[in-house]
């Protein structure tokens, strides 16, 4: 029933302006058996001898390209960021089926490496994801949680299958959520942030108010993130 209402939800327009995608360029990295598409937004002043904060972003859906550029206009486009190369994987039908949330751990393995191996990041990275995303970046930090300094999901959630432990001491985890969204989704994120309570550096629930389970454009994505950064100031 979720995965049903959740595609049926990503069928809205998702037009983004030329303005918001001339941000975003599209890197494509060839291994020796697949090719990774990512749209990337480089820092202000990018010195390609420098490294960088890592801010790793994975989109609902499908994660298409249309899906991924209106996340970035939605979700993941802050000043936060301004001094992070910001990543977002495409998932091209061609190329790979495999929703990043499904992906087992090798494979997520094999995905972290590549980027690290093709772009100068700093260690500990930050991870965020919206629905399926959300699902998918707590994947990612349950099979690796040492990659990362800290996960936001909005909406996200910790499954049964995983098993939070103390290796997770160290992350600062916000789920944020929309108050017109499912009962499914809301009851998952509250859930969640009660699992993680004990476990984690911190944890901060933020309903997102009068927003569904897509957001606007328009949204001030920063309501998500200054719980995060400033600490809930």
């Amino acid at each position: 029933m979720a995965l049903f209402c959740f595609q049926t939800v990503w069928a809205q327009n998702l037009a983004v302006s030329e303005e918001i995608l001339s941000e975003l360029e599209t890197v494509q990295i060839q291994d020796d058996t697949n090719t990774y598409t990512f749209r990337v937004a480089y820092p202000d002043n990018y010195d390609p001898d420098k490294e960088y904060k890592c801010f790793l972003g994975i989109s609902g859906g499908g994660q298409s390209m249309k899906i991924v550029n209106y996340c970035y206009a939605a979700w993941f486009r802050s000043g936060y960021f301004k001094d992070y190369i910001t990543i977002l994987p495409v998932v091209v039908p061609a190329n790979d089926t495999t929703n990043l949330k499904d992906y087992g751990v090798p494979k997520m393995e094999k995905f972290l490496e590549v980027i690290n191996e093709n772009f100068r990041l700093q260690p500990k990275w930050l991870i965020a994801g919206t629905s399926n995303g959300g699902q998918a970046a707590f994947n990612f930090v349950a099979a690796f949680p040492g990659w990362f300094e800290g996960i936001i999901v909005a909406p996200g959630q910790v499954t049964e299958a995983m098993e939070p432990s103390p290796l997770w001491s160290h992350l600062k985890v916000v789920i944020a959520y929309g108050t017109e969204d499912s009962k499914y989704w809301i009851s998952a994120s509250k859930r969640s942030a009660k699992l993680l309570k004990k476990v984690v550096k911190s944890v901060q629930l933020v309903p997102l108010k009068g927003q569904g389970h897509i957001l606007p454009v328009s949204f001030n994505a920063d309501k998500m993130y200054d719980p995060y950064f400033l600490g809930g100031k």
